[in-house]
């Protein structure tokens, strides 16, 4: 599992020509799949477009660098923002969780996704500063019946049972 947080800031390289086209900047989500669809790029020097790398051509996101195989899989943000992939692009990062059976678990502060396939596996939840200062931030694996929508995530009740704690914090 990659963490969004881990991603954010590696450089993508060419697996051809083993050359550097930038760095990552942000993720682009579809919650409704449940799936990172795309990478967006740092812009460099004084680059007026977005540019952008859809998942299908990524090779490999590994810890140090995000492949690819070719400079033709950057593409520039405003020719593909209406393809298939990014139609129903949105936020995950700040969504509040609850569980069917009403109860707030927190805030979404990351995401856990498949380096391979994409899909998002879990989200790791801030309770608050302090908690998170205390405890650490909680896993929790997204599994079963996930309900997205632009302010929400709405899991199962048995998903609260699998909730992991990260072990990062003082105690």
């Amino acid at each position: 599992m990659k963490k969004y947080s881990e991603v954010i800031g590696l450089p993508v390289i060419c697996a051809i020509d083993a050359e550097k086209v930038g760095a990552v900047k942000d993720l682009v989500f579809c919650p409704g799949e449940r799936r990172v669809v795309a990478f967006i790029l740092e812009k460099k020097g004084y680059e007026m477009k977005k540019k952008t790398i859809l998942m299908k051509d990524v090779i490999s996101v590994g810890t140090d660098a995000v492949i690819i195989e070719s400079l033709n899989d950057v593409k520039k943000l405003k020719k593909i923002q209406d393809s298939p992939e990014l139609k129903d692009k949105g936020n995950v990062i700040g969504l509040r969780i609850f569980s069917r059976s009403g109860k707030e678990l927190g805030i979404v502060k990351d995401v856990l996704f498949d380096p391979l396939k994409g899909t998002i596996e879990g989200v790791e939840v801030s309770d608050g500063l302090f908690t998170d200062i205390v405890n650490g931030r909680n896993l929790l694996p997204l599994f079963g019946k996930v309900e997205f929508s632009e302010e929400n995530i709405l899991v199962e009740n048995e998903a609260i049972e699998e909730i992991m704690e990260s072990g990062k914090g003082l105690n």
